[in-house]
């Protein structure tokens, strides 16, 4: 009998061990042979079965170090390896329990790439640790490390850290902190926060390695920005500055101005289609609705980065500035027109003039609107953006994006303040055509012409569905200034994404309160299938076409 150990474990194998004194030496060969062909099978068939639990503990060793982020931990693979398993890093000494095994790193983004075995040690939890970009003897170029190491690269290695109490002290980042050097860059697009230029690019460095970005009060943490030397303002020397990532805009808006846009092509079609539209208040809304729809597509090619050049990106925020002031001026025109003709008494010179009426709306909203941006350009030729506290009434258009500066001030200035008058000059036309209308049925004591009298019945009719348009046109911009001032004091903020959501589904808003009715649908259907009439001959007037606001809400 044979006694065969494999790896702690006795395997009893059977074999023979004496041969018949018959046997030839050939016989007595081959029987040897066959039983050392039985060991070297039950061998392997040992050895197959104990490497599933080998690939788990080796797995196990590889695991990533517990509790410990990945942006944590530095590179050993050229530390010193001590018998118990621990390493020295500079003069820190990481224990066994605080290193593992990684095959992979992460990329901005979150995303990993596989990359050779090597071990890590999780420093971050023995001593504070500060991340650079790159090299601390190196300069970012653009957006990636210089290849070169400057030796002869001096700066301010000190830094203010905020402590857990909120006392301020200055550490010295090559000897009281860890310098991580070796993680990957942030992200692939960033820029870097130059508080001795700009006012707004503040920045407090916490003892965790957490900074705070001051202009809009997000934390970052180490896989959203990295620390690296450049040029001070004078161009003399350096000085260290946090690199962050670029501020991507949330795309779910953009998708939805998109469909805005459409619903106010198809809103414009309809207008331009229907005999019931084609009137001075009808071409009025049309002109509105081209603009607010120009307004939406260039924000939308901002949104997604098409003007990538300088020169079309200015192009894109002077563009956009003048369709904006465009929307909120024909606004006004389309409550003065109804202003006009319900709170003015109505005689046939007012009739004859509706002819004129267009071509000076015309003349005085793109006049208006290009005095503005007219006024907006000049004042970015004449002072341009610095970044003091003297800036904060510039535009600064296509500085921070294709769009004037609407973080401070300077949104208030040039955009909400203009649409804040437009909008209160709307308000007051709009108490004094209730007012009016509400004074004359008091007065009115003798009998009407029957075109009157239908005129009217109509225009009270209309004048319900215009208080809800205005409501909506309106008032959803009175919202988008209480929203602005919101985001500025920061409270609130629900109230902001809400407005957001409202204000970029006004071409569907639209849409729905114009053409999804009865009246229009009615009319659409007749359209296409228009129906025999008798002869007979409807009573109108020139008064009662024009003045035929939008339609009826059923």
């Amino acid at each position: 009998m044979l006694i065969h150990v494999i790896s702690g474990r006795r395997i009893k194998v059977v074999c023979e061990t004496s041969y018949s004194a018959s046997s030839g030496p050939a016989e007595q060969s081959s029987q040897r042979s066959r039983s050392k062909v039985t060991i070297l099978l039950l061998e392997m068939r040992a050895t197959l079965y104990w490497i599933p639990l080998w690939s788990l503990l080796l797995v196990g060793i590889a695991a990533d170090i517990s509790d410990c982020d990945f942006f944590d931990t530095v590179d050993l693979t050229h530390s010193f390896k001590f018998a118990n398993g621990s390493y020295r890093y500079e003069d820190l000494i990481i224990p066994a329990r605080l290193t593992g095994e990684y095959d992979y790193k992460i990329l901005d983004g979150g995303t990993r790439e596989e990359v050779s075995r090597h071990v890590r040690g999780c420093i971050c939890k023995l001593r504070p640790c500060i991340r650079l970009c790159c090299h601390h003897k190196k300069l970012m170029s653009s957006t990636e490390c210089s290849e070169e190491v400057d030796e002869g690269l001096t700066y301010n290695y000190a830094l203010n850290i905020t402590l857990p109490n909120g006392n301020v002290t200055e550490k010295y980042i090559m000897n009281d902190m860890i310098v991580q050097q070796d993680l990957p860059m942030p992200c692939q697009i960033h820029y870097h926060l130059d508080a001795e230029q700009y006012a707004e690019d503040k920045w407090t460095l916490f003892e965790n390695s957490t900074l705070l970005r001051h202009y809009d009060n997000a934390f970052l943490y180490k896989q959203d920005y990295c620390l690296q030397p450049t040029k001070s303002k004078s161009g003399e020397g350096y000085s260290v500055v946090p690199y962050n990532c670029v501020i991507q805009p949330s795309m779910t808006m953009a998708y939805v101005k998109l469909a805005s846009v459409v619903f106010m092509a198809m809103t414009i079609g309809i207008y331009s289609w229907l005999p019931l539209f084609h009137t001075v208040h009808g071409q009025c809304c049309i002109l509105y609705f081209v603009s607010l729809m120009a307004t939406f597509l260039l924000n939308v090619a901002s949104t997604f980065g098409v003007f990538v050049n300088d020169l079309m990106c200015l192009v894109n925020g002077y563009a956009g500035y003048y369709a904006a002031m465009a929307t909120f001026l024909w606004l006004s025109v389309i409550s003065f027109d109804v202003w006009r003709r319900f709170g003015l008494h109505q005689n046939r010179e007012f009739c004859r003039s509706m002819g004129y009426r267009f071509l000076h709306y015309n003349l005085i909203v793109w006049s208006i609107a290009g005095i503005l941006t007219l006024g907006v350009l000049v004042v970015d030729l004449l002072f341009p953006y610095s970044g003091d506290s003297d800036s904060n009434f510039v535009p600064a258009v296509g500085v921070t994006s294709c769009w004037i500066m609407t973080d401070g001030w300077s949104g208030m200035f040039y955009f909400y303040g203009p649409i804040f008058l437009l909008i209160l000059m709307n308000g007051v036309m709009f108490y004094l055509t209730i007012r009016n209308i509400r004074a004359e049925k008091k007065l009115r004591t003798k009998v009407i012409r029957k075109c009157d009298e239908k005129e009217t019945s109509r225009l009270s009719a209309n004048f319900g569905l215009y208080v809800y348009l205005f409501v909506i046109m309106g008032g959803c911009w009175i919202l988008e200034i209480m929203a602005f001032i919101c985001e500025t004091k920061k409270f609130l903020m629900p109230f902001t994404k809400a407005n957001d959501l409202i204000n970029c589904s006004q071409g569907i808003i639209i849409f729905l309160l114009t053409i999804c009715n009865k009246e229009v649908l009615k009319t659409i259907r007749d359209r296409i299938q228009p129906k025999r009439t008798s002869g007979i001959e409807f009573e109108t007037c020139t008064m009662t076409q024009d003045c035929h606001l939008m339609h009826q809400l059923s």
